[in-house]
């Protein structure tokens, strides 16, 4: 009996690690996207001609989305700073409606809440 659970135990540690290296084979391969063209060129046995229009359809789809990427990035730091400023004016207009010790508690609850909302995102994984 210990020797069927012994080797059941020593399938299980291989196959694991076979599982491992797989992953990290997987991540080297979707390196570079010229090699993945070639790759493909290969594989779909593609002539001189069809070949050079495939390559030049991958480029301008890379160009396109690297420049999508840029956009969509602008816009978050665009939107981030108009979240911003909307914070602080709503807190500016708190400040003339609240007393000093009123907004000073305000603040604290805010950086309170803040904290624990990190806290939540980093307890799900996120950064």
């Amino acid at each position: 009996m210990k020797k069927v659970i012994g080797l059941c135990l020593v399938v299980l540690l291989s196959s694991v690690s076979a599982f491992a290296r797989e992953g990290r084979h997987m991540d080297r391969k979707a390196g570079d996207p010229s090699k993945r063209c070639e790759k493909m060129i290969q594989e779909l046995k593609l002539d001189d001609k069809q070949a050079a229009e495939f390559r030049k359809i991958n480029e301008e789809f890379r160009q396109k989305m690297k420049s999508e990427r840029e956009v969509a990035k602008a816009d978050r730091e665009k939107k981030r700073a108009e979240m911003l400023a909307m914070r602080n004016d709503r807190d500016a207009q708190l400040k003339k409606v609240l007393t000093e010790e009123q907004y000073k508690l305000y603040q604290e609850k805010q950086t309170d809440q803040q904290q624990k909302s990190k806290r939540h995102y980093k307890g799900n994984g996120r950064k």
